[in-house]
């Protein structure tokens, strides 16, 4: 418990040391407004400082609420306990339902750590850590892109600024479960370990939504 403790903190002092340095004063982000309506466009851009539009306190809320119990959500942490069922992991768990209901639970409940983490220090800083199309061409800028959105967030201005919400709410998650649900012989290194697999996986994620189906 000592390590999480110390994760933890560690965690806060980055993301404050992050918001400390972004400078004051930053330019509005340029909007393209049409002649004639002069509606704001607020489809993506390639140019990702263009045309951005930080979301507002309600849409940053329903996000949050969606990304922790929305179905798609449910639907990755059913897959996720299906998996670890399969590979049997922890294997102090066994299997049949009792096993897998104690891998959905730990699954739901590392997530719920995570997107509570990333969204309380994303109010707290201004930060927008949600995903947003390129709008780009070609594979390489929009893989580049996917990547991107991996491990940065906005400010209200549009700047990407290294996403300390998003890498503290990944490995609280996990740490937190490793030094407290997880059998005894699970540590805070096995929590490093899951939330740097995590990232993985979100990149990928990322990919679909950027080629494919965007949700």
């Amino acid at each position: 418990m000592k390590y999480t403790i110390g994760i933890l903190a560690v965690s806060l002092l980055v993301c404050f040391s992050v918001q400390a340095q972004q400078p004051t004063g930053e330019p509005t982000a340029a909007k393209a407004k049409d002649e004639n309506t002069s509606a704001t466009t607020t489809k993506p851009d390639p140019d990702p400082f263009n045309l951005y539009e930080f979301p507002t306190q309600r849409e940053r809320f329903d996000r949050y609420v969606k990304d922790t119990v929305g179905p798609l959500r449910l639907t990755r942490t059913v897959v996720a306990a299906g998996l670890d069922q399969w590979r049997d992991t922890p294997e102090e768990w066994g299997q049949g339902m009792k096993g897998y209901s104690k891998r959905f639970a730990s699954s739901f409940g590392r997530n719920a750590i995570q997107q509570s983490v990333t969204y309380g220090l994303d109010e707290a800083l201004d930060l927008d850590t949600g995903f947003q199309r390129s709008g780009r061409e070609g594979i390489f800028p929009r893989v580049k892109h996917a990547f991107t959105e991996t491990f940065m967030s906005r400010t209200k201005s549009g700047k990407r600024v290294l996403s300390a919400p998003r890498l503290a709410g990944v490995y609280t998650g996990a740490i937190v479960a490793t030094e407290t649900w997880y059998p005894e012989r699970y540590s805070y290194k096995d929590g490093l370990r899951m939330g740097t697999g995590t990232l993985i996986t979100n990149f990928g994620i990322n990919l679909v939504r950027e080629f494919f189906i965007n949700w």
